[in-house]
């Protein structure tokens, strides 16, 4: 499953913009505080979760809500613009999204006015009879693999400590993959210990008997974290006290001892790691499954070295995955193709998306100047 394209009319300080999606590389969303990076992110999530909730629904209604029916417990729920939302001087927003899945594509629309209370869902038939597809494949077919997508907000910040008690079946059920995937929370560390803990369990009991055996989700989620985070390995749960450690360059720390950047990027990588592997069951290697993932800000508290090599780390890791991330970092520009590239640029009729012209890799000051608007060259704006 990948996303087309997108059609945005009067959402926030955006008026008109259409933006048709790489489906083959990732898609990198540069420009200046303000432009609209972040605001695209959240248009895709609240379309994405039309489709999330059509397939979680078990009732398959395909009902339209108003965001102020879904309660805080929901997991799992369609996600509405707001009033806030509409752009200045506009009556309404309205926002389409194309994606292709089973070979086919499929769009809808949600639209918001303000002289409406509830807000307005189009061309859904498509995407109802495409969901109940697959649920019915989920319940004829305990093995059958289900697209991913999930959306890494800038406040994604590594949270929660390690619980000292675990729950008994955490994240059993395949559907739970779609659990807070798109309402941009904080990864929760806590769900991903409880998760391998567990599985980590039955390992165990199966290596008593077999040495070499190894869980294939968890392999999973180890060959996730050496391949974004070079030099670490072997990530465990400890029991006595229970803690959760990964051996950085053959040295065993605790998580919490990790920088704040290498415990980003675990737990971001873990995350979407677990979920490709619940998601898809029928597969050998998880990590070749399909599904959107949406970052904001991917470049947080990374290293500079590491932006440079972020792109190429999670195409590699995750070569099914349709990446759309948002960045100010030349170090992670310098690693994509123009054509993977949107710049935003406000104008005189509105925000505008365009690809930048060819550029050398090693250009910093094109990166710099051209791509992200500023001066290369440090500039006396403190003296008078």
């Amino acid at each position: 499953m990948i996303v087309k394209r997108l059609k945005i009319n009067s959402f926030r300080g955006i008026g008109n913009l259409t933006l048709e999606f790489n489906q083959k590389e990732p898609t990198i969303l540069v420009g200046l505080n303000g432009a609209g990076k972040s605001s695209i992110l959240d248009c895709l999530a609240v379309l994405l979760s039309h489709f999330v909730a059509e397939i979680h629904d078990p009732a398959g209604t395909g009902r339209f809500i108003n965001e102020q029916d879904v309660t805080a417990e929901q997991k799992v729920a369609r996600r509405f613009f707001r009033p806030e939302d509409i752009n200045n001087g506009a009556e309404k927003t309205q926002n389409e999204i194309a994606i292709v899945i089973e070979e086919r594509e499929i769009n809808w629309f949600i639209a918001l006015s303000k002289l409406k209370e509830r807000p307005r869902g189009g061309n859904v038939r498509e995407l109802e009879g495409i969901c109940l597809r697959i649920k019915n494949q989920l319940r004829n077919n305990p093995v059958v693999n289900l697209p991913l997508t999930v959306y890494y907000h800038v406040n994604r910040e590594f949270c929660d400590d390690i619980p000292q008690h675990t729950s008994q079946q955490y994240w059993s059920k395949q559907l739970e993959v779609y659990e807070r995937a798109l309402t941009g929370a904080r990864i929760s560390f806590n769900s991903f210990f409880e998760w391998f803990k567990e599985l980590e369990d039955v390992e165990n009991e199966f290596r008593l008997d077999d040495p070499d055996y190894r869980n294939p989700q968890l392999e999973a989620v180890r060959q996730a974290i050496s391949s974004l985070l070079p030099g670490f390995s072997n990530l465990r749960v400890r029991r006595t006290p229970l803690r959760m450690t990964v051996k950085k360059h053959d040295k065993e720390l605790i998580i919490d001892q990790l920088s704040e950047g290498e415990k980003g990027l675990l737990a971001m990588a873990g995350d979407l790691a677990r979920r490709l592997a619940i998601a898809n069951p029928g597969l050998a290697a998880p990590l070749q499954g399909c599904g959107i993932i949406l970052i904001d800000e991917i470049e947080l508290h990374l290293h500079p070295a590491w932006q440079r090599e972020i792109i190429p780390a999670l195409t590699r890791t995750f070569p099914n995955c349709q990446f759309i991330v948002t960045t100010h970092s030349p170090q992670v520009i310098s690693q994509v193709q123009p054509e993977s590239i949107y710049l935003l640029e406000p104008t005189v009729n509105g925000i505008i998306a365009r690809h930048p012209e060819p550029y050398r890799n090693e250009d910093n000051a094109f990166f710099v100047e051209e791509l992200l608007g500023i001066s290369a060259h440090p500039q006396d704006v403190f003296v008078s």
